[in-house]
């Protein structure tokens, strides 16, 4: 098993991206652009001809209001935007970052941005009055939570029905605008129809950054490279699993080794001992042979020495006389 060392050994090697999936984050790059204190508002469209499909998710509302944003804001897209071509651009930009499998109209993107900034105003409107009431005071947890209930307990204008803040995910996203944040000095919670896009302003001092949501290249080459990545790690961990079961029979053999060697040790030592009770008891045999031969001599000498030789011959007496003066001499010295 993996241990957290092991963990962290590889983790330095491989610096995984933090991957923060949101409609409105880029994986490639932000864009600065300065812009003017009121954003292009406009119209709703409220034609009976216009077919919604599904209802939107929390995904497109961000995508949405992140294609507002950027199409809105961005300089290059000239100065003079209408009306209809402002929303083709949208709803292009829509299409083309759309992961989410849903299809939507131009007049659905439309409409659906009508509802968004009409009530995002709306809240922005009351949040304004808390912030001017409570400017020292309350946190900004407070502050939001007293804000949706003023929003609830007020009929909406639209309608004139009660109902609970719906695009809070929105207004995270457009509280930090111009538009929005400025609201304590203009408090306007309507929509307005213009007849084109104001132009932005390249001299003002307030600057944003709107990151661009992720294409579906840039999403395809994105997990292309999380796949790469994790092919990396399994090749990782397959590689550290390696080096561990290495070590391991590397200690192994060195165990074995070890144990080999001591085993040598003793058989040689038994040898040694099998060697020292061998001469022993060779030696052992050789006193006691020569014990044997020390008897057969002593009972040769006294049968020598107990000859009787008066009927012997002069020659055979004297070779007898002379071999038991030498056994007397022997034993003598002995």
């Amino acid at each position: 098993m993996t241990t957290q060392e092991d963990i962290t050994r590889y983790a330095n090697i491989l610096q995984m991206d933090s991957d923060f999936v949101a409609p409105f984050v880029s994986g490639s790059q932000n864009t600065s652009i300065p812009i003017q204190e009121s954003f292009p508002e406009v119209e709703t469209i409220t034609s009976n001809s216009t077919k919604r499909g599904g209802n939107f998710s929390v995904d497109e509302d961000n995508l949405l209001v992140s294609a507002w944003l950027n199409i809105g804001m961005d300089a290059v897209q000239g100065t003079d935007q209408r009306a209809e071509r402002f929303w083709e651009k949208i709803w292009q930009y829509f299409g083309e970052n759309n992961t989410y499998g849903t299809t939507r109209s131009i007049s659905s993107l439309q409409s659906r941005w009508g509802n968004i900034n009409r009530e995002t105003s709306r809240f922005a409107g009351f949040m304004a009055k808390i912030e001017a009431r409570n400017a020292s005071g309350g946190t900004d947890e407070d502050k939001l939570k007293e804000a949706k209930e003023l929003y609830k307990a007020s009929p909406a204008p639209s309608t004139g029905k009660k109902s609970a803040f719906a695009f809070e995910h929105c207004w995270v996203v457009l509280k930090n605008q111009p538009k929005w944040s400025t609201l304590k000095e203009r408090s306007k919670g309507l929509l307005h129809t213009p007849s084109s896009i104001d132009q932005v302003g390249s001299n003002d001092d307030d600057t944003v950054v709107v990151e661009r949501p992720i294409g579906r290249k840039a999403e395809k080459a994105k997990r292309k490279r999380i796949d790469g990545d994790k092919g990396f790690e399994d090749f990782l961990m397959k590689k550290l699993q390696f080096i561990e079961e290495s070590r391991e029979q590397e200690k192994e053999a060195l165990r074995i080794k070890a144990d080999r060697v001591q085993v040598d040790a003793q058989r040689a030592d038994i040898e040694k001992e099998r060697l020292h009770l061998e001469t022993i008891r060779e030696a052992k045999r050789d006193d006691m042979k020569k014990d044997r031969l020390r008897l057969e001599t002593i009972r040769e000498e006294g049968k020598i020495m107990a000859m009787d030789t008066s009927g012997m011959n002069d020659r055979e007496r004297l070779y007898f006389e002379n071999l038991k003066d030498q056994i007397l001499a022997r034993q003598q010295l002995e």
